[in-house]
């Protein structure tokens, strides 16, 4: 394990391993480490150290910090300062059985997003600068302090979702938002999935700005709490200023969800708060046996990939960001993964990740990672950018090689 505690120090490792020929490994908190490709490292790059609040503006909606920084303090900073990271980040300790969130570092390398994404925007959407040394011990910036700062490439959307692959980021700059006053959340019953996708849709057409929305199979709406004696459960969140969040979910329990739903209730700021947390780190399914994966889909296709799947597994799922992300429990088979991307792939396509893996299809094992890649495959067109991405930041492959992809 080798510990660095600035940049100047991680480009002096990383010469060293060109040098020797070397894949290292790069890790933070290590909370994430079940995501991807399991893979062996000659060493590990320990980034913990790279942690601290740099500056916070919250007048000018500006927070920087170092990567390290762990994300119950970032939160707790920016909480008393009555604001909020708009993403929502979300903590996948439970179902990842970690030891907490992590670090803000890990949320941008794997671009974590929660129920909110639906409406604010992803985590790569708020990131505005980083610094950082690539594979090839090279020092560079992107961003800045401004949201409009159109030099030169936008390396922040890459350096998103790229799990260490191309560099180690330290100082980071991101935007933040007001906190809302209050949120309520409006609960639907709906006959099938495929009305519970159309009421929610009628909802959103609207002009009363619905925040998020989720939809809760019976069985798991009841572990909730908010279980409606309705195949379905359709949950809206409602957010801002109390006399707003009052009016607008008045209008929208009025107006139903179109003709898809008689029954309905509304539960206060307390429950919703809970429930939305249960949603964001699913923990709904986190006692459940076998993996757990996280489909992203077209809304509309997600009635056909589920009736695929139930017709011949025993498995459990909900439903986030209005229908387009899937979090499914299935059996710990590879069998199981080829039928469910095989269902995506002729459904309108989308991607699929192994998130919690317990067995032979994927992930965290050697042996799954050689049934089913635990990210969605890569066409060979794709799979060429990656390669000339990679080759661009980390030449020799120093930089957590291997880790989501075979070669990259």
């Amino acid at each position: 394990m080798i510990k660095i505690n600035n940049l100047d120090e991680a480009a002096g490792v990383i010469a060293s391993a060109m040098s020797a020929g070397q894949h290292l490994g790069v890790q933070g908190l290590a909370t994430k480490a079940a995501l991807g490709r399991s893979c062996v490292y000659d060493d590990i790059i320990d980034v913990s150290a790279l942690c601290g609040i740099v500056d916070y503006q919250p007048e000018e909606l500006i927070l920087t910090l170092r990567a390290g920084t762990p994300m119950d303090e970032v939160e707790a900073v920016v909480a008393a300062a009555g604001q909020m990271l708009a993403f929502e980040v979300p903590d996948f300790s439970t179902i990842l059985n970690s030891s907490g969130p992590g670090t803000i570092g890990g949320v941008i390398g794997a671009n974590l997003s929660g129920p909110r994404r639906l409406t604010a925007g992803a985590a790569r959407d708020y990131l505005l600068g980083f610094a950082a040394v690539s594979g090839r011990g090279e020092a560079f910036k992107s961003g800045g302090k401004v949201m409009k700062n159109v030099t030169g490439y936008d390396l922040s959307k890459l350096i998103c979702g790229s799990f260490g692959t191309l560099a180690i980021v330290d100082e980071i700059t991101i935007k933040t938002l007001p906190r809302p006053e209050t949120a309520v959340s409006l609960l639907f019953a709906c006959d099938d999935l495929s009305s519970a996708i159309a009421g929610i849709a009628h909802v959103f057409a609207s002009p009363h700005e619905p925040g998020a929305a989720a939809i809760l199979p019976a069985v798991i709406a009841e572990k909730t709490g908010v279980g409606m004696n309705a195949p379905f459960v359709v949950v809206i969140r409602i957010e801002g200023i109390a006399v707003s969040v009052a009016d607008r979910a008045g209008h929208i329990l009025a107006g139903g969800v179109g003709q898809h739903s008689t029954d309905k209730a509304k539960i206060d700021a307390t429950q919703t708060a809970a429930l939305w947390q249960a949603i964001r780190d699913v923990e709904l399914l986190a006692n459940m046996e076998g993996d757990i994966w996280k489909l992203s889909c077209p809304p509309s296709s997600a009635p056909a990939i589920i009736a695929v799947l139930e017709d011949r597994f025993d498995m459990q799922f909900f439903a986030d960001w209005a229908g387009g992300l899937l979090w499914i429990s299935g059996p710990s088979r590879a069998e199981f993964g080829l039928a469910l991307r095989a269902a995506l792939a002729t459904n309108g396509g989308g991607f699929a990740q192994i998130f919690r893996a317990s067995g032979a299809s994927g992930g965290s094992g050697e042996a799954g990672d050689a049934d089913i890649s635990p990210f969605q495959p890569l066409s060979p067109a794709h799979y060429a950018l990656h390669k000339r991405v990679k080759a661009a930041f980390d030449p020799l492959a120093v930089l957590n090689f291997g880790r989501m992809h075979n070669g990259i």
